[in-house]
């Protein structure tokens, strides 16, 4: 019961950082590295925290995962195309509009996405920002995450890029909820995982260059680096240092993502994620998680994903018997 309560609590953890990081990092969106005032403000008085299109998709990745007890594209994908209809001002970029009307003509859910930018499909962040339900879900089970990440990639982000920014974002996650407690955290540890599954020289490099630059490169250096964009191999990047660069606090992990400037709703989303997969529920500032929208809904799909993941789980052990 110890480490179930353990587990609901980072799976909370996880949900509420996507939306924390989201909404705190909404109004920044494309600025320049953001100052320490503007930082001090969101601590103190953050104002409305309202959700964009990342966590609007991660909903709608745990709702489809939980009405399908597991991975369904075609579901998942009408699932993304339902919500958007539903509330399409949640910022949504060009290219999931595009999708939609495009399913909507019948194209299948692996299809449609590979039709973007002249048919070599979109290397943007949007699967690596919405993967966190499918990472808690299969978080027992490598294989699953890396095949269902790469798959629910699909339905938007068929490039190559894209897929395997998705893919390191739900193995991150997938390793930080399962973190032994007992154990000091050991960022090369994370590291050298993730490396075993980034084919791509862009990822590669980058994960590399992190050892580098923690625990206190210059704000400057970092953005350098890692980027700061809209592109999977610079958001995924950014995120993950930001965490990595401050793996005890989640609100020190979210404002340094949201300094780094940039796409700063995304890349702090992701690192919130992060973060709450590893601290849990407990370590997000009260203010923020009381006030995030939809933050009951966040907690009871958080506790739904954790039934799932459970019952694969005893699935699995019954398969093996």
């Amino acid at each position: 019961m110890m480490e179930e309560e353990r587990l609901r609590d980072r799976f909370r953890g996880a949900m509420l950082g996507v939306a924390v990081g989201d909404a705190l990092g909404a109004p920044f969106e494309g600025m320049g590295m953001v100052n320490h005032a503007g930082l001090e403000r969101l601590e103190a008085e953050p104002g409305p925290l309202r959700y964009t299109d990342d966590t609007h998709m991660t909903l709608g990745m745990a709702e489809s995962l939980l009405e399908r007890r597991g991975f369904d594209g075609e579901h998942m994908a009408m699932t993304f195309a339902r919500n958007y209809r539903q509330e399409p001002w949640r910022g949504y970029g060009a290219g999931p509009p595009q999708v939609f009307r495009l399913l909507a003509q019948g194209i299948t859910w692996d299809q449609a996405g590979s039709t973007l930018f002249g048919g070599t499909g979109s290397f943007g962040n949007g699967a690596a920002m919405r993967v966190t339900p499918a990472a808690l879900v299969y978080y027992r089970h490598p294989q699953s995450v890396v095949s269902v990440a790469a798959q629910s990639a699909l339905i938007t982000h068929s490039h190559e890029l894209g897929i395997e920014g998705a893919i390191l974002q739900a193995c991150a996650i997938a390793y930080l909820v399962q973190w032994d407690p007992g154990t000091p955290f050991n960022p090369a540890a994370l590291l050298r995982l993730l490396e075993g599954v980034a084919p791509s020289p862009e990822f590669r490099r980058k994960l590399k260059r992190m050892v580098t630059l923690l625990p206190r490169a210059p704000l400057g250096e970092v953005t350098k680096e890692m980027g700061n964009g809209i592109a999977a191999h610079e958001a995924v990047p950014a995120a993950l240092y930001a965490f990595l660069r401050n793996p005890n606090s989640f609100s020190k992990a979210v404002l340094y993502a949201i300094s780094l400037g940039g796409d700063t709703d995304t890349i702090a989303s992701m690192a919130g994620a992060l973060s709450g997969a590893y601290l849990g529920e407990s370590a997000i500032p009260l203010l923020w998680r009381e006030e995030v929208e939809s933050a009951s809904r966040l907690r009871e799909l958080a506790d739904q994903l954790l039934e799932l993941a459970l019952e694969i789980d005893s699935q699995e052990e019954e398969h093996n018997l």
